[in-house]
């Protein structure tokens, strides 16, 4: 894409909508951000210009970069966002070509895996379990290499930089930290839907990690107490596959939940607004989830909403503890998780403090802050001058 009557000023390599996952809602933002600076960005998407697992995303990228002006490239990178281990594992080899040209890369790392949680039953939960020692050793040099070959890495939080600098021995230097951005302002609502009941929402995809079935086994002591909805909204994710859906859905069935936990598939865009301002709190109850260091894209949409947030104790909801922004509990217990819910929905002071701790967070986030950040960096890459110039 590129915005009108402006240049482009770089390229953008990432998945984008129509694709569903959270760095092409990530890059959508950043990318209408930016614009609001005169930065204009062309993205080089997942469909479009280039093809998900598939060999040919390398020679097409290379191609499509290489023929082009723009000597500032950044890319959005997660592990699996080219394909599977073999598809991504040829990244670097596209890096090393753009090097040799001598383009400018950034690469925002979205998910970083701290050596201690790299183990050999963490590797099962995301590719095949042979081989998985030399996969693991595969991991930690497709790091280091990407790290090395960019110019400049970008990680969302303080804990990810700590963990590429001692733990892959990346250059601090190198390192840049640029908060996620945060939608400041509700979407209005173009039709209404209301719900008869108090009701805890989870937004996300539905997938191996987010803790899901531990949410649905802590459902029955919720309704023991009180009488609510729980609304399950997000699918399936779209290119990692695993049974975590049919098990959420075989988990309702088996505890006869049917009548309280709606699982609700993807929502129409036009619809999450009345059903976001219609709940009563969210829940991120994520598990394993816990083990990668990484942003919640799903917390920067429902958070300027101003419900209570439960969340669980993972690195992806730190930046909520200094202003007591979420009420915390540890993951996999089902008790804890349960209370937790019963608190937001039945203690209106506690809720309210929540909401409070919220409304601080917030304050000093926005996707207006993370463009501006952005636009500082790009304009380091060309030796402090402003990108305007540098595109004439």
């Amino acid at each position: 894409m590129q915005f009108e009557r402006e240049e482009v000023s770089n390229l953008m390599v990432s998945t984008y909508p129509p694709d569903r996952d959270g760095i092409a809602s990530y890059t959508r933002r950043l990318v209408e951000a930016l614009s609001k600076l005169r930065i204009s960005v062309r993205v080089l998407s997942n469909g479009g210009e280039w093809k998900r697992d598939s060999l040919s995303y390398v020679p097409s990228l290379f191609r499509k970069i290489g023929s082009s002006a723009v000597t500032l490239v950044h890319f959005q990178l997660s592990y699996f966002m080219f394909g599977n281990e073999y598809y991504t594992g040829l990244f670097p080899l596209l890096l090393l070509g753009l090097k040799v040209m001598k383009k400018k890369m950034i690469v925002t790392f979205h998910d970083v895996v701290p050596l201690a949680n790299l183990t050999n039953e963490f590797m099962k939960g995301y590719t095949n379990p042979r081989f998985l020692t030399l996969k693991r050793w595969a991991l930690i040099m497709f790091t280091k290499f990407v790290c090395s070959l960019a110019d400049t890495v970008i990680v969302h939080d303080n804990l990810a930089r700590i963990v590429l600098a001692k733990d892959y021995g990346i250059t601090p230097e190198k390192l840049a930290v640029i908060p996620h951005g945060i939608d400041r302002n509700c979407y209005p609502s173009k039709q209404e839907v209301c719900f008869h009941e108090r009701t805890i929402t989870y937004f996300g995809l539905v997938r191996k990690g987010k803790g899901l079935e531990n949410l649905v086994r802590a459902w029955p002591m919720v309704r023991e107490k009180i009488n609510a909805t729980l609304l399950i909204i997000g699918g399936r994710h779209p290119h990692l596959e695993d049974d975590c859906y049919e098990r959420v859905v075989a988990l309702i069935e088996d505890l006869r939940l049917d009548s309280s936990v709606r699982l609700c598939g993807y929502v129409p865009s036009e619809l999450l607004p009345s059903y976001f301002m219609n709940t009563s709190a969210f829940v991120f109850p994520f598990d394993e989830w816990g083990d990668v260091v990484a942003s919640s894209g799903a917390l920067s949409v429902v958070a300027p909403y101003g419900k209570p947030l439960v969340v669980t104790e993972v690195p992806a909801f730190f930046c909520l503890k200094r202003d007591k922004a979420a009420l915390f509990v540890n993951r996999g217990l089902l008790q804890e998780l349960a209370s937790a819910i019963i608190t937001v929905l039945e203690d209106g002071s506690a809720a309210r403090k929540l909401q409070e701790g919220l409304n601080r967070w917030l304050s000093r986030s926005g996707w207006e802050v993370t463009a501006r950040k952005h636009k500082q960096l790009y304009e380091r890459c060309f030796n402090k001058k402003s990108i305007a110039d540098v595109a004439k």
